[in-house]
């Protein structure tokens, strides 16, 4: 089966260790702190001095985070990671590293083995159906708005490309003006296709949300399977900070749909 590339819009990829980063927006800071090292005793058993030494390391790293962050600097961010996981390295024994080396790559394995899964009923149930949908779409598109997709779809791959190139293959932040750009271009380009078709993309929508939800909670039920990777990896789905009003989340949802890839 060909694989189905749904192109990742406007959405800010981020990865960052576990003790330098959390949710955001759900406890206070001083809360995520306890809960990190209570997991990493969880693991280790940490002595009463390696708690009091970690909270310092943490308490240090959150003020020299806040101010990397309030400079966009993303080199510094990734020194401070590094050597905080260093330095947390260097409180703990030889044998609570191998216990956490051992700790984490199980959760890699667990994430692995969750990945898969997903991909396989990603394959099997969802994708089959929205080319389907997007099959059936495509026979009411004039061969000009077809060449519009198309080549958005083209050029967009390229930047990919080219984003990985640069960044060696690793997840890279898309800035504010690039993301405004963007999305002009998108309206520019989409928005008439869009408008053109509305009544048989909405026709579309109606069909799919009942399925939609069914994917969903599906999904949700092979995440709880792994638990503790999904308490780390938020597998219930990121609170971005960039809110949109409802009808531009509608608008997005149709530009998703006009490229996705069937390649």
């Amino acid at each position: 089966m060909k694989k189905i590339k749904i192109t990742a819009l406007l959405i800010v990829l981020g990865a960052g260790l576990a003790f330098a980063q959390g949710p955001r927006g759900e406890h206070p800071r001083g809360d995520m702190m306890k809960n990190k090292i209570e997991h990493l005793d969880s693991i280790v058993d940490l002595t009463e001095d390696q708690k009091t030494k970690i909270t310092a390391l943490q308490t240090d790293l959150k003020v020299k985070m806040k101010e990397a962050r309030s400079n966009q600097d993303r080199d510094a961010m990734k020194a401070l990671r590094d050597k905080h996981k260093s330095d947390i390295e260097a409180i703990l024994t030889p044998e609570q590293n191998e216990k956490l080396k051992a700790a984490k790559e199980a959760k890699r394995a667990d994430m692995k083995e969750m990945r898969s899964e997903l991909k396989k009923y990603k394959d099997e149930q969802i994708k089959p159906t929205l080319k389907l949908k997007r099959e059936e779409f495509d026979k009411s598109l004039t061969e000009d708005e077809k060449a519009t997709i198309s080549a958005l779809r083209t050029e967009m791959k390229a930047m990919r490309a080219n984003k990985k190139t640069e960044s060696d293959g690793k997840p890279q932040h898309r800035d504010p003006e690039q993301r405004k750009l963007m999305k002009e271009k998108l309206d520019a380009s989409l928005a008439p296709i869009v408008e053109a078709h509305k009544a048989e993309l909405e026709k579309v929508e109606s069909d799919l949300q009942p399925l939609r939800d069914t994917w969903k909670a599906d999904m949700e039920q092979i995440k709880e399977k792994h638990d503790a990777v999904c308490k780390d990896k938020k597998c219930k789905g990121k609170k971005g900070k960039h809110k949109r009003d409802h009808a531009d989340k509608g608008t997005m949802k149709y530009y998703k749909f006009l490229l996705m890839n069937f390649e």
